[in-house]
């Protein structure tokens, strides 16, 4: 019981990261879980959020008394590296650029992101999965860059 604990600890606890985008150096705020001590590595998935919300309030969402509100913990228990990032004008990314924050946008938000994970965390490739219009930019950025993508789940 004790070591199930401290897996479910350890998969809470997460870390910031930040990427700058194109020649503006627009920031985009990135969220990493690492898989659960003791699990055997499985890969790195990559969830992309749709247009109603940003990206923790999506995939590590905090439930008391709901353990498994979270995607990011359950994965990361199970010994998946898990990541999210907020597109431009979502959450805690730069909303400054009077622009829409398009499909295309999000691909090439998606594009400087994935960069930045695969430098950080190693991965060959990583596994991708993108909910409502999260799976529209999964989609553009996966056929703009197949080398970086193992797997591509479309949820919408």
């Amino acid at each position: 019981m004790k070591q199930a604990a401290s897996k479910a600890r350890a998969a809470e606890s997460g870390k910031e990261h930040w990427v700058g985008k194109g020649r503006e150096n627009v920031r985009l705020f990135l969220w990493q879980k690492l898989p659960a001590a003791g699990a055997q590595r499985r890969g790195t998935v990559l969830f992309v959020h749709g247009s109603s919300m940003a990206s923790q309030p999506t995939f590590d969402l905090k439930v008391p008394g709901r353990p498994d509100s979270s995607v990011m913990d359950w994965f990361a228990a199970r010994g998946f590296e898990t990541w999210c990032m907020d597109n431009e004008g979502y959450g805690r990314s730069d909303k400054s650029r009077p622009i829409n924050c398009d499909i295309a946008n999000g691909a090439d938000d998606l594009a400087a992101g994935s960069e930045y994970i695969l430098e950080t965390s190693g991965a060959g490739k990583l596994l991708v999965y993108g909910i409502s219009s999260g799976a529209l930019r999964a989609a553009l950025f996966a056929q703009g860059h197949p080398e970086r993508v193992a797997r591509l789940a479309l949820d919408a």
